[in-house]
């Protein structure tokens, strides 16, 4: 029962109590209200006996009509004196007939609550054990024992050992200091079970201030002890979670003001709990920004769609600003609207890391299968080139011998017809074609000549930087700005470093040929898995080249054809490769060496391998 409707019922059972027994209140004033009778009859008769004796007196004195009329004025004042007890008496009756009336009613009012009470109204001697008076029909459901088998017992019989001397001095405060008492405690009943009990009394006083009477009411709280109870035991069971749980755990207010936290959030943020509570969420933000953005953010889900997870930058106490992963929700009333919010936080520092670490990882791998990429096309490329000029060597030879003899015979007779016809056009047209066709078949003479390569361990940088300074009065005449990206730490490539150098000025001259009116050359350096890379990448001529390829065979007129073709010839001796790629605004020589360390490297070194 609530401890309001308790003292209510209290307070009901005191007024009633006092209207039961009327005498208790009033028979100071009817002691007061006799005396006044008495005294005022006394009075009147003395007055009456006096002055009626002396008048009779005076006008009759001793005569026989004085005895008379003094025999008839007392039978006068018998009547008068009759007469007046006679209303007295009679008002009386009436007055206490209404009175017992009003007594009945209330005993029976009283009878009707003390029935309906939902415990035991009680009222005992002044003495310190509180020997029972009187019970009400409640101690039986409560105690177990019947009216009649409390009467002149002690109440302190009932009240448990354990709290009898608390009790004791709580009642004794209370009276002492003539107030209401209040109190908890147990007691035990008839079957020997015990009971939580609340007790209200009061001492009830003699005009003079003694007590005379104690009288209270008693009832059963043991359900509401049990919840208690319940209810403790699971707050500390949720405090015992809350407090054991390795993430943060905090509870604001609605207006985001910290209720609670646990020893987790203590330890995550550097603060006490003292220095937390009450305080605004607004101490753990970096800035205000950061606390009105996450207001703005997350007060639409928790109100409308439920919980929400989300991640957000926190602050700990020393200022360091840490990423964080949180669970919020939104703590209702009954009728719905928010009181306030639950947030279960856990750093996510080192999972950050491990991320930022995978995506690193990641892009590496990325790179690396980019790059390998890279390499088999080029590999592919320099292969299908090998393949074809190992089949046009082939086809080129046979030719060469094939076409020698027939063209010195037709040079010999076109010699014979111009100086038999000196103006002969047609006789000079041969013989420059027969010049041409010889000069083509010189050179694929000397391009099919072996030619002796001594590879050895050589700083690729070091050639590069070597080349641009030879080139550099030339580089400066045609005006080409040169870029180098020249990758630190490179290792060392398993070349012939003379026949090198003499690669790269061919390459870097017929990068410079083909320029268009953008003069820039980029030079880079790079390594791959088992090779390095030096790309010379110039913007493209107005007029794209149809097949690059060609640039690369020994065909070509002029001198352009003549440096690349015999520069992929020197790469491929030292297991090199030359490829030429076409982009929409640039062109891209880009060559091919072995590490020093790698294994073909290693069969370089073992074959002595002559080109």
């Amino acid at each position: 029962m609530a401890g309001r409707r308790r003292l209510e019922l209290c307070e009901r059972w005191n007024g009633l109590q006092m209207q039961s027994d009327p005498l208790r209140t009033d028979q100071p004033s009817r002691k007061h209200t006799a005396l006044r009778i008495a005294a005022g009859y006394a009075m009147a008769g003395a007055v009456w006996i006096v002055f009626s004796d002396l008048l009779l007196a005076r006008f009759f004195g001793d005569s026989k009509t004085f005895f008379l009329l003094q025999t008839a004025k007392g039978w006068f004042f018998i009547a008068a004196t009759a007469l007046l007890l006679y209303v007295i008496i009679h008002r009386s009756v009436r007055s206490l007939q209404r009175s017992e009336k009003a007594l009945m009613e209330s005993r029976q009012s009283l009878s009707n609550l003390l029935g309906n009470l939902p415990g035991m109204a009680y009222e005992s001697r002044s003495d310190e054990e509180r020997t029972l008076r009187f019970v009400s029909a409640g101690c039986y459901e409560l105690t177990g024992y019947l009216p009649s088998d409390l009467f002149q017992k002690r109440l302190d019989d009932l009240t448990h050992p354990a709290d009898l001397e608390r009790v004791h001095n709580e009642i004794h405060a209370a009276l002492q200091e003539m107030r209401t008492f209040r109190l908890t405690y147990r007691i035990v009943s008839a079957t020997g079970d015990e009971k939580w009990v609340w007790e209200q009394g009061f001492g009830v006083y003699s005009p003079l201030g003694e007590l005379i009477a104690i009288e209270g009411f008693v009832t059963d709280i043991t359900e509401r002890k049990r919840a208690e109870e319940a209810l403790r035991e699971s707050e500390e069971r949720y405090r015992a979670l809350v407090e054991g749980i390795s993430h943060a755990i905090l509870m604001v207010d609605k207006d985001r003001n910290i209720i609670s936290v646990n020893q987790a959030f203590v330890d995550l943020f550097g603060y006490e709990k003292e220095e937390l509570k009450g305080k605004s969420v607004r101490i753990v933000h970096p800035s205000e920004e950061s606390f009105m953005e996450f207001g703005r953010r997350a007060y639409p889900v928790l109100k409308n769609m439920g919980p929400l997870r989300t991640e957000w930058q926190l602050m700990h106490k020393d200022g360091t600003i840490f990423p964080i992963e949180g669970t919020y929700s939104a703590v209702k009333g009954r009728d719905g609207s928010i009181q306030g919010y639950v947030g279960v936080i856990r750093d996510i520092t080192d999972r950050k890391k491990a991320e930022a670490e995978l995506q690193r990882y990641r892009d590496q791998l990325e790179e690396m299968v980019m790059e390998r990429t890279r390499d088999l096309e080029i590999a592919q490329k320099a292969l299908v080139q090998r393949e074809k000029l190992k089949t046009l060597g082939a086809i080129s030879a046979e030719v060469a011998h094939e076409i020698r003899n027939p063209l010195v015979s037709i040079g010999g007779f076109a010699r014979r017809l111009q100086k038999r016809y000196p103006d002969s056009k047609e006789a000079a047209i041969i013989l420059k074609e027969c010049h041409r066709l010889e000069i083509m078949l010189d050179r694929i003479k000397n391009y099919l000549k072996p030619i002796e390569i001594k590879p050895r361990e050589c700083p690729v940088n070091r050639v590069v930087a070597e080349c641009v300074d030879l080139l550099s009065p030339e580089l400066d005449r045609e005006q080409v700005t040169l870029q180098l990206e020249l990758e630190q730490n490179l290792s060392d490539a398993f070349v012939d470093p003379d026949i090198l150098i003499q690669v790269f000025v061919d390459v870097i001259r017929s990068s410079v040929r083909i320029m268009g009116t953008n003069r820039r050359l980029v030079i880079r350096t790079y390594a791959g898995n088992q090779n390095i890379f030096v790309e010379f990448k110039s913007p493209a001529m107005e007029k794209k080249i149809k097949d690059p390829e060609l640039l690369l065979l020994p065909f070509e007129e002029g001198e352009q054809g003549i440096g690349v073709s015999f520069s992929y010839k020197l790469l491929k001796g030292m297991g090199g490769v030359l490829t030429l790629s076409q982009y929409k605004e640039y062109l891209v020589f880009t060559i091919s060496l072995l590490k020093s360390d790698s294994l073909e490297a290693e069969k370089e070194k073992n074959a002595g391998e002559f080109a």
